[in-house]
């Protein structure tokens, strides 16, 4: 449930107390007034002076089909601290570390004609939950693959404890060598990877060669509004981005696609559905702080989660983030 605003503590309150305060009433503004104001559909004044605006750059696909980008590597650093790891997979479930779970993603995997005879690539894996989900769903093989080594070595031990070390191994995604075989996967599955590396035509490439003629391939990924509205809402998400996303709109991704060989299905805006499956795992956060599960260090990460996604949130409601979903078909 939100916090009810008797829950909060005024500033008068806060002011009388000289006792030291916990980690979520430090000298930012309380992480449960944040979350009672973003649940309740309403901004809160700005804190501080306000920062400057962020480049969008970023999202340079705005003017060009994403097709043509330079070849870029994604930023090696490593946004997955033990901290992060930990706080996300409290938000979306253990082995989680974004939205979904493993029913979401065993049902994506659904449109994949997955069965017990396919080898399934799954791109963006995080801590490999729906990897595993997508196995013991279907009785397949599932290799995840993902941009952070830490959530990989993470995500890798998992499979390993629950005896699915060979059925669902998890490795990093190394950009530029990336180990492959080709016509190997029946199925491939992307998430939330292409929007943070520049060079998306090889890397759309590569795991087409991967796949068998006939495989089917499966895009989620964030992308701009067909008018590419960039505000306020979109700077701000931009800029507290831990890695800088490259966006396109739908269409932009999906003539990427088509440029590359496959034949798309389906491609749409798949904002309306996501969205609850983000507020659904945000409804845990309540909890979490009331029952001061957390130390310093992760409340803080915490923190850091809340208002990221509480960023994302704000650019989908003002119509200038959205979420793509393409379904194609590799040519024999």
């Amino acid at each position: 449930m939100c916090p009810s605003d008797d829950q909060v503590p005024h500033a008068a309150e806060a002011k009388a107390d000289p006792a030291p305060q916990p980690w979520w009433k430090g000298g930012r503004r309380d992480l449960r007034t944040k979350l009672h104001a973003w649940w309740e559909g309403y901004r809160l004044p700005a804190e501080g002076k306000p920062k400057p605006v962020a480049s969008a750059a970023p999202a340079a696909a705005k003017s060009k089909p994403a097709a043509a980008e330079p070849a870029k590597a994604a930023p090696p650093k490593d946004f997955w601290s033990p901290e992060r790891i930990l706080v996300a997979q409290l938000i979306w479930g253990d082995g989680f570390s974004f939205p979904g779970g493993g029913d979401f993603a065993a049902d994506l995997a659904a449109s994949l004609i997955v069965d017990k005879r396919s080898t399934v690539m799954d791109l963006g894996c995080g801590l490999g939950g729906g990897t595993r989900a997508i196995v013991e769903r279907y009785g397949s093989t599932a290799h995840g693959f993902d941009l952070s080594p830490e959530q990989a070595k993470a995500g890798d031990a998992m499979s390993a404890k629950q005896g699915l070390d060979m059925r669902a191994p998890i490795a990093a995604l190394d950009l530029e060598n990336p180990d492959w075989k080709p016509r190997f996967y029946d199925a491939a599955l992307l998430r939330n990877v292409v929007s943070l590396v520049t060079d998306k035509s090889a890397l759309v490439r590569r795991a087409g060669e991967s796949l068998k003629p006939g495989g089917r391939f499966l895009l989620i990924d964030w992308a701009l509004s067909e008018d590419e509205t960039q505000g306020a809402a979109f700077a701000s998400y931009i800029e507290g981005e831990p890695r800088p996303p490259y966006l396109g709109t739908v269409a932009q991704l999906t003539f990427l696609i088509e440029s590359l060989g496959y034949t798309v299905r389906r491609s749409e805006d798949y904002t309306k559905e996501f969205r609850p499956v983000v507020l659904e795992g945000w409804r845990r956060i309540d909890t979490i702080v009331a029952k001061g599960m957390l130390n310093a260090n992760e409340g803080k990460a915490l923190m850091r989660e809340a208002e990221l996604w509480a960023r994302r949130i704000a650019a989908i409601d003002a119509g200038e983030l959205r979420v793509a979903r393409i379904e194609a078909l590799k040519k024999a």
